[in-house]
């Protein structure tokens, strides 16, 4: 599966003028992959920290469910913790998430989260490098993705945040640009929110009801959408062969041999889940799973949205 990137450089999708505004440098522009058609709609950052509690990533997946049902962007920087959880409960109530990376696009941060990418792109998501294509993760890129990904919001809730917290940037950024800013208010016993508790003090909206801020957006609530009916089963062949396949492509012989079929029964296997777009075939007749997205090497198809920039 291959993706074009696009380089942005309108000043409406990259909310450059803001982020002119908070750092006093111009954003050259943003390399995209996937959607950014929902920029109509409210977009909300939803942050915390990587060592999330049980209770705090389940209020996440539930937080971001919502505001997808209602019609919302869910935005985060793909991290572990709270960020997954916020884009996986987006994508779980059929909503757009974008992931704002703090890398360029030929590096994957972090490595585990390239098959969460993959579905965010799958789901009509977009995923966003703010840097140039060969920038790695390193500790300031974080910092100034947290302000674009600031910038791009309309709001920012900050679901759990220790000291110190990456999450109490965005805060910051999201003072300094009069954004919304919502903080889940722990109880008093709880230990991992020191730094939200810190936000409150300063003046951060609590949020205590996800109703409330949907109130605030504009938005509706809406009923979690039915289940999709269940898809047709795999049979035992599908499944042998399916469990030898990875993000990594590997070779009919070397199938044959992990999942102990024969050729014949490993080729009709390979060949029903390609056409059921499981499975990917390379020319070179090597096969792996269909939605582990190597975005490491996607192809530099720089594709300009705008017109005035033809140098790009």
């Amino acid at each position: 599966m291959e993706e074009s990137i696009r380089r942005f450089l309108t000043r409406e999708e990259l909310a450059a003028a803001a982020y002119g505004r908070l750092t006093g440098s111009a954003l050259a522009g943003l390399w995209v992959a996937g959607e950014l058609t929902a920029l109509a709609a409210p977009t909300v950052a939803v942050v915390g920290t990587r060592a999330v509690t049980p209770e705090a990533e389940a209020f996440a997946i539930e937080l971001a469910a919502a505001l997808a049902r209602a019609g919302a962007v869910v935005a985060s920087g793909g991290a572990m913790g709270v960020d997954a959880a916020a884009h996986r409960g987006a994508m779980s109530a059929g909503g757009r998430t974008w992931v704002v990376a703090p890398t360029g696009h030929q590096s994957i941060y972090p490595p585990e989260h390239v098959d969460l990418y993959a579905q965010v792109l799958a789901s009509g998501g977009a995923m966003i490098w703010p840097f140039e294509p060969d920038v790695p993760p390193r500790l300031a890129s974080f910092f100034q993705r947290n302000k674009i990904l600031v910038a791009l919001s309309d709001a920012v809730v900050v679901v759990q945040a220790p000291l110190p917290s990456g999450a109490l940037n965005a805060a910051k950024a999201a003072r300094d640009l009069g954004r919304l800013l919502y903080v889940v208010p722990p109880a008093p016993w709880m230990i991992g929110f020191e730094g939200s508790r810190l936000e409150l003090e300063r003046g951060a909206r609590p949020l205590t009801s996800i109703a409330k801020l949907l109130s605030d957006l504009g938005l509706s609530e809406s009923a979690p959408p039915p289940r999709p009916p269940p898809s047709t089963p795999l049979t035992t062949d599908e499944r042998a062969v399916l469990g030898c396949l990875t993000t990594t492509p590997k070779h009919l012989d070397e199938i044959v041999a992990e999942s102990r079929l024969s050729t014949q029964a490993a080729s009709t296997a390979l060949l029903t889940l390609a056409l059921e777009d499981v499975v990917v075939e390379s020319p070179q007749g090597l096969f792996r799973r269909a939605n582990a997205l190597e975005l490491s090497k996607i192809k530099h198809d720089f594709t300009m949205r705008s017109q005035e920039h033809p140098d790009v």
